[in-house]
């Protein structure tokens, strides 16, 4: 197949008998990664792909591009190279009977819906926040099984793995396996989180990428599967146990009929600040470490808060509430507007400005601090790292 497209030619691992790379010809630089076959499950199929919903075998192609560092996130692609893997895999799906699935631009096929509508299903988005200035916390993937197994079942993912299809399986695998896979394959990317009733998850890389100073752990479930299994109950201890453990400084449930959260103020990659600052609409649940407590706590209700000496957790209802109930309750703003952060007028929810009260540690030092100066090594130690490895990745290609 490789051969059959001018120009390309494929390297054999002849120890293992399987391709290695294809190269251009001409310029013997690597045209695309080609992965697999690998064989699917089911339940490894996103439930919106219908095309490929019998497929039993997954091809990976994967098109290199070139990454800027420096104030924001910015890439390059070679459309030569797009191309030619597009033009492969069209070729490849035709000869084998299967179908070619861009995962970065696919849209599902509108389904048609009945009249009258059905109600909308409603999610549960749970989100801690913990700062990872200039130490390798590799312990969080641990911490997070470990309080979801003691506290609630439903947060015990049956599948995990940094890509699909996912390579770890629970009960096969054991929980030694999941803390290892996060150790070692997540310096930068995702832990994800995957099996009913968890309808995604992740958590965070364990390294700081010099584009954050915070980590974070997400998780989406659809309220009708957790009311179900009896669950609700067992939300709250969940919540706050990881975020007594995980050292979080803010946490927050937002309940939605949106398959995404819509709670948290992206921050913009210029700003300094690791935090933007609280959500505009008040959430469900929120968790303060004790600096934020006591700065906030004159602005929520007492009879609604329990405190202890990790935190504080501040809960509006005793049932799952939406943030158009919860702003009758507390009324808007739900908390001053200095506690929020700027939102960017081009409406893209991102934010243009840091929120002007925080707690200092949720602030970039001042220039020249002992903090400041602690940090700054921290990246020129990344650099180094980095720089090391692209000199050796360099190497290599000679």
């Amino acid at each position: 197949m490789v051969s059959s497209l001018r120009g390309l030619k494929a390297k054999v691992d002849r120890r293992s008998q399987t391709i290695s790379s294809i190269v251009d010809k001409r310029t013997r630089e690597m045209a695309f990664e080609l992965d697999g076959p690998d064989r699917v499950e089911p339940e490894d199929i996103p439930a919106e792909w219908t095309e490929v919903a019998d497929a039993t075998v997954l091809y990976s192609i994967h098109v290199s591009y070139d990454v800027t560092s420096g104030a924001g996130f910015s890439f390059s692609l070679d459309g030569t190279k797009l191309a030619t893997a597009s033009a492969f895999a069209a070729r490849l799906a035709e000869r084998v009977d299967g179908t070619v699935i861009d995962p970065q631009t696919y849209e599902p096929q509108p389904e048609p819906q009945p009249e009258p509508q059905p109600q909308r299903p409603r999610f549960l988005h749970l989100r801690w926040y913990r700062l990872l200035d200039d130490t390798h916390d590799k312990d969080l993937a641990a911490i997070y099984l470990r309080t979801a197994r003691e506290f609630f079942r439903p947060g015990v993912p049956s599948r995990f793995g940094t890509h699909e299809p996912f390579q770890g399986r629970f009960p096969r695998d054991d929980d030694a396996t999941f803390d290892a896979m996060y150790r070692a394959n997540c310096y930068l990317g995702d832990l994800i989180l995957a099996g009913k009733p968890i309808e995604h998850g992740t958590i965070d890389g364990w390294t700081n990428d010099l584009e954050r100073r915070t980590q974070s752990i997400r998780l989406k479930f659809e309220l009708d599967r957790l009311e179900k299994l009896k669950a609700l109950d067992a939300i709250e201890p969940f919540f706050v146990a990881l975020a007594e453990r995980t050292g979080a400084f803010f946490a927050f449930a937002e309940v939605n009929t949106n398959r995404y959260g819509t709670a948290h103020p992206l921050m913009d990659v210029k700003l300094e600040d690791p935090w933007s600052g609280l959500p505009t609409a008040p959430q469900w649940m929120t968790w303060f470490e004790p600096e934020y407590a006591e700065m906030v706590a004159p602005h929520l209700d007492p009879i609604r808060t329990k405190a202890n000496g990790q935190g504080t957790l501040h809960r509006w209802t005793e049932h799952p509430a939406e943030a158009e109930e919860l702003l009758r309750l507390s009324g808007d703003p739900w908390i001053p507007a200095g506690f929020r952060g700027v939102l960017d007028p081009a409406g893209d929810g991102r934010c243009a400005e840091a929120a002007a009260v925080m707690p200092a540690s949720l602030r970039y030092p001042a220039p020249e601090s002992p903090q400041a100066l602690r940090i700054e090594a921290h990246y020129a130690r990344v650099r180094e790292i980095e720089a090391n490895a692209r000199n050796r990745a360099a190497e290599g290609r000679r």
